[in-house]
């Protein structure tokens, strides 16, 4: 994973548009704002077997068996989560061998996380390609979020590890929801004689300004915590001041090393970063080392998670 400026959407936002791609991206900019004001959005659903295992997983004394016995005839679903059972994180010497034996491993609070996750992967995928190359990116810079997120509340005491991994997770799931609804009111308005998405950087702007609440709205259709869409719609602001372990602050730096790293799709100010996870360091309570050290080999550990 590398920065990829020069081919990213982030590097359009300073190329020229001639006089009809202006007009059509503020016609475009005008459509998409009126359906995010008028909360007439077509977000993505949880699919049906996730519903139901997070159903069952929400119940008090909720029984594993049952979870395992939804989640079976899903080949998909079945197949990632023992793959995440062995993993190096979870395994032990006995091989999770069955779809009970992965969810006894894994636990309620993670399961139910992974169940998100594989909710979050759908939707960064697009039928459009360059908005699909793009989307790949966003989702590797967003697990790797989720990661390092989830480390730094170990190294900084805080709690919910879960919780916070899923505010990093979804920090950004709004930008792909968002380059949807533009190609779709650009078909809307030009037919099939469209100009390229990656051609405008007006449209590079309105999603950078816009994806956080649709981030926030989607969170809250699937009723997530609050506090995890408390850090989607925050996890760009600043930090905050009066709880310091909060998950929003835990994003927020994590976010800010991940970029650092070269780990992004798009340009990266790096004196800005630099900054962020200085300040974030300090109020949090983290020494940049322990950070540096919580980065060694999350290329890879992102690389394992998405296979």
């Amino acid at each position: 994973m590398v920065r990829r400026a020069r081919s990213s959407p982030a590097s359009a936002m300073n190329s020229p548009l001639s006089e009809r791609e202006r007009a059509t991206a503020l016609q475009v900019e005008t459509a998409v704002l009126q359906r995010i004001e008028a909360d007439d959005l077509l977000l993505p659903s949880l699919p049906s077997v996730v519903l139901k295992a997070m159903a069952l997983l929400g119940r008090d004394g909720a029984a594993l068996a049952d979870v395992a016995t939804v989640i079976e005839p899903d080949p998909v679903v079945a197949a990632r989560l023992l793959r995440l059972a062995n993993s190096a994180a979870l395994a032990s010497r006995q091989p999770a061998t069955t779809i009970l034996h992965a969810v006894t491993r894994m636990g309620v609070a993670p399961l139910r996380a992974f169940l998100i996750e594989i909710s979050a992967s759908a939707v960064f995928t697009s039928r459009d390609p360059a908005i699909n190359a793009a989307c790949a990116g966003l989702w590797e810079h967003s697990v790797a979020v989720g990661i390092l997120a989830r480390d730094l509340v170990t190294l900084s005491g805080a709690t919910d590890p879960e919780t916070v991994y899923l505010g990093g997770l979804l920090h950004d799931i709004g930008k792909p929801i968002v380059a949807a609804m533009l190609l779709e009111a650009e078909q809307r308005l030009l037919g099939r004689q469209t100009i390229s998405w990656f051609g405008s950087g007006t449209w590079v702007r309105l999603v950078q300004h816009t994806h956080r609440r649709v981030g926030v709205a989607l969170a809250r259709r699937w009723q997530l915590p609050a506090t995890v869409a408390a850090a989607v719609g925050q996890a760009g602001s600043s930090y905050e001041s009066e709880n310091f372990l909060c998950a929003t602050n835990l994003v927020r730096l994590a976010n800010a090393q991940v970029k650092a790293m070269g780990m992004y799709v798009g340009t990266v100010d790096d004196k800005l970063c630099e900054s962020q996870v200085a300040l974030g360091s300090v109020m949090i309570g983290i020494d940049q080392k322990q950070i540096e050290a919580a980065c060694d080999g999350l290329g890879e550990r992102v690389r394992r998670r998405m296979v």
